[in-house]
């Protein structure tokens, strides 16, 4: 017999991860709503008794597992809100008493060029920048619960043209990226309407760019905003991480945050790091905040050929599986299970629903390709690969809940991590930023371990406070073919 699971029961007091959606998962589920026969129903697998539907797992009633958090971004979205519903019905036909949605703004397709527009210039100055400022922004207020401000990350001045040698952006420094930012969140607030809640985004990549960013563009919207989002090095250094939400607590700013992000990031440590640092905020700051991170990397690895297979939980690692997925044509054994069964998807699954293709089959060209999947087969590849990131994060901070006993299934750089976040969040600082970097200093090569740096002392953010010897080699929780695909 099948199952249909409710993930968001097991998320209990844990961080929450939330798949950033991919347009294509989105559409195969959109566009079944409109049209039944979209998909072929000879093509839906037959133990699909929701049909295409029971792949929405924002859908409590049809879905094949449930799941109540999801990231979309504005980057790849309909942002015209009278094609939108039609389109995109998975998001926008939500339940919004069982779901919430966290919405990205799109500001990364700025920073790679992507999104044109005079940033720099204020409302007013350029129509085409103003027109796209307002199309995220009413796209946002009418889809998302929780959304980004429109920040454009600094990490643009590595999207460079080869013909100009500048920025595809149009923004050649540090600088320009927050004076720009500071202009669209001008815009938005000028023009908000009231039907989501903003994050205060963080960016630089140092602590002079962090102290600078945080007072010029996030502080002066603070009463705006209900929370608070990290991307770039302000994820990945857990020093910075932690300096502005301690630095956010000594001002009386985090007790009254609702939610914090950490952008493009579904790695298991990291996952079981935020749920300390949520733990410990509820405890000594603020019992009602949520902390939330999201990933694209269940789609990304399906778009490579790749499945999630199995976990790998050791004192050396923590971390989810893939591997490239069996493409054969040969009809022998296509009625017999799929063999990753350990999710509902892939429970309801035979080998030939993925190898859709038999030898001297024609694709929808007319052609006989290589492969033996065809685009749907990519669509179910999906389906099993979100249950099981969602599973692989819960699963280690299952583990996580216990710190005494599970040295054999958990790295002790991060059950010695949930002890100093506990003590980091009791302190009183007095206010001082300074005081608060000391105390990090007495944890830096725990640091240098959790921001998995084998070498730190020639950062810059580290070289004023952080003084390391010879580095030791750190254990990756994570293969490297599954380094996040977000650098938001």
């Amino acid at each position: 017999m099948t199952n249909k699971i409710d993930l968001s029961k097991k998320n209990h007091d844990y961080a929450v991860f939330t798949p950033a959606l991919s347009g294509f998962y989105s559409s195969y589920v959109s566009k079944q709503q409109v049209n039944p026969n979209h998909v072929e129903p000879s093509r839906v697998p037959a133990k699909f008794e929701n049909g295409l539907e029971g792949l929405n797992f924002l859908n409590p009633e049809a879905g094949y597992f449930t799941y109540d958090h999801v990231l979309y971004s504005a980057g790849h979205a309909e942002l015209d809100m009278n094609k939108a519903p039609a389109k995109e019905g998975m998001i926008h036909g939500r339940d919004k008493n069982f779901t919430t949605l966290i919405g990205d703004s799109g500001g990364f397709q700025i920073s790679k060029g992507v999104w044109s527009g005079n940033w720099l210039e204020p409302e007013g100055e350029c129509t085409e920048t103003d027109k796209t400022r307002g199309k995220v922004l009413n796209w946002l207020e009418n889809t998302a619960d929780y959304s980004m401000v429109l920040d454009i990350p600094t990490n643009g001045l590595n999207f460079v043209d080869e013909v100009t040698g500048k920025p595809k952006c149009g923004l050649n420094d540090y600088g320009e990226f927050r004076d720009a930012t500071i202009a669209n969140n001008n815009y938005f607030f000028n023009h908000r309407q009231g039907k989501t809640k903003f994050l205060n985004v963080c960016q630089g990549s140092t602590y002079a760019q962090a102290d600078d960013w945080f007072d010029k563009v996030c502080l002066p919207v603070v009463g705006e905003t209900s929370g608070w989002a990290f991307g770039g090095i302000q994820k990945t250094m857990v020093n910075h991480s932690l300096r502005r939400l301690l630095y956010l607590k000594e001002l009386k700013i985090l007790e009254n945050s609702e939610w914090i992000h950490f952008l493009g990031t579904g790695r298991l440590d990291q996952g079981v790091m935020y749920t300390a640092m949520q733990r410990a905020i509820r405890k000594h700051v603020n019992p009602n905040l949520t902390i939330s991170m999201d990933c694209a990397s269940p789609f990304i690895a399906t778009a490579n050929g790749q499945v999630y297979t199995h976990n790998t939980f050791d004192e050396k690692r923590i971390g989810y599986n893939m591997v490239h997925m069996v493409d054969e044509k040969d009809p022998q054994g296509k009625d017999a299970p799929w063999p990753w069964d350990d999710s509902p998807i892939g429970e309801r699954l035979t080998w030939k629903d993925i190898n859709w293709y038999d030898p001297g089959d024609l694709n929808k060209i007319g052609k006989e390709g290589k492969t033996s999947w065809d685009s749907f087969a990519y669509c179910l590849m999906m389906g099993h690969n979100i249950y099981k990131h969602i599973d692989s994060v819960q699963m280690a901070n299952r583990l996580m809940t216990r710190t005494h006993g599970i040295n054999p299934w958990v790295p002790s750089q991060y059950i010695e991590f949930s002890q100093v976040c506990e003590s980091l969040f009791e302190k009183d600082y007095g206010g001082s930023m300074a005081a608060i970097d000391a105390e990090l200093l007495k944890h830096e090569k725990l640091i240098a371990k959790l921001s998995r740096k084998k070498n730190l002392k020639n950062s810059d953010t580290f070289d004023s406070l952080f003084s390391f010897g010879d580095a030791t080699p750190v254990n990756t929780d994570i293969d490297s073919t599954q380094e996040e695909d977000d650098e938001r």
